[in-house]
């Protein structure tokens, strides 16, 4: 039986945890990882490669990276950044903002 090694991190107030190395070296890791390099296609491996390893925090971070890539930005770049297709006619894509939007 392997033994993990545990490091102890202790907070701003003083109350004391016990971690294992290995989580506490991946979570820096995760931390620093430059996302602005990063291309959508690859930040989306990263994602499936998270989902396939059950790593959670991993997803999430990547997850959040994305939404905070698209946040804030039209439809159309949307699209473009996610390779969607607006297949949707003038007609159908104005009845779909009414209905969604409120317009």
């Amino acid at each position: 039986m392997s033994s993990k090694k545990l490091i102890t991190l202790k907070t701003s107030d003083g109350e004391e945890f016990k971690l294992d190395e290995v989580v506490a070296v991946r979570s820096e890791v995760i931390k620093n990882m430059d996302f602005l390099k990063m291309s959508q296609s690859e930040l989306f491996d990263i994602l499936l490669a998270a989902q396939s390893l059950d790593d959670k925090q991993l997803n999430e971070v990547m997850i959040q990276e994305s939404c905070d890539r698209i946040k804030g930005k039209p439809i159309e770049e949307i699209r473009e950044v996610f390779g969607i297709e607006n297949d949707y006619t003038p007609t159908e894509e104005e009845e779909v903002r009414r209905e969604c939007l409120g317009f």
